[in-house]
C-alpha cells in the first residue's frame, strides 16, 4: 500500500474505473461507460493533487465508498461531490483510529479502520 499522492495516475484511474462501476451496480444506478470513465479521470486526478487526501491509501478510498453506499445519510450519486462527502467522513474515521492507537494507547488490534501509517520512501 502506498500513499495517493504516490500513485501512478494511469493505474489509479483505473482503479478508481473499476470503484465506480461497482458502486453504480452497488447503488443500482444505471450510467454509460463514458461518463465513468470521465468521473474516473477527475477523481483520480483530485485523489492524488488533493493535499487533504495525500497520506490515505486506495484501499481506504474503497472502505469510504463501502460505508458511504451501505451507510451514509443521504441518497447515493454517482458524482463528485458524492465521492468527496464518503472521502471525508471516512478521513475523519481513519485520523480518529490513528488518535486512539497512538495518543489513548488502544492496542491496533481493537480499533475499527486502524492502519499502520505508510513508510514515505524517497
Amino acid at each position: 500500500m502506498k500513499p495517493l499522492k504516490q500513485e501512478n495516475i494511469q493505474e489509479l484511474t483505473e482503479k478508481v474505473y473499476e470503484l465506480i462501476a461497482k458502486t453504480s451496480i452497488e447503488i443500482g444506478h444505471k450510467t454509460d461507460g463514458k461518463s465513468m470513465a470521465s468521473l474516473s479521470k477527475i477523481f483520480a486526478s483530485d485523489l492524488i493533487q488533493e493535499n487533504r487526501f495525500g497520506n490515505m491509501t486506495f484501499n481506504q478510498v474503497q472502505d469510504a465508498f463501502r460505508q458511504g453506499v451501505r451507510f451514509g445519510k443521504d441518497e447515493p450519486f454517482l458524482n463528485i461531490r458524492t465521492f468527496y462527502k464518503w472521502v471525508y467522513a471516512h478521513k475523519k474515521v481513519v485520523d480518529s483510529a490513528y488518535y486512539e492507537v497512538h495518543t489513548l494507547g488502544k492496542p491496533k488490534e481493537k480499533v475499527l479502520f486502524y492502519q499502520e501509517p505508510v513508510k514515505l520512501l524517497r
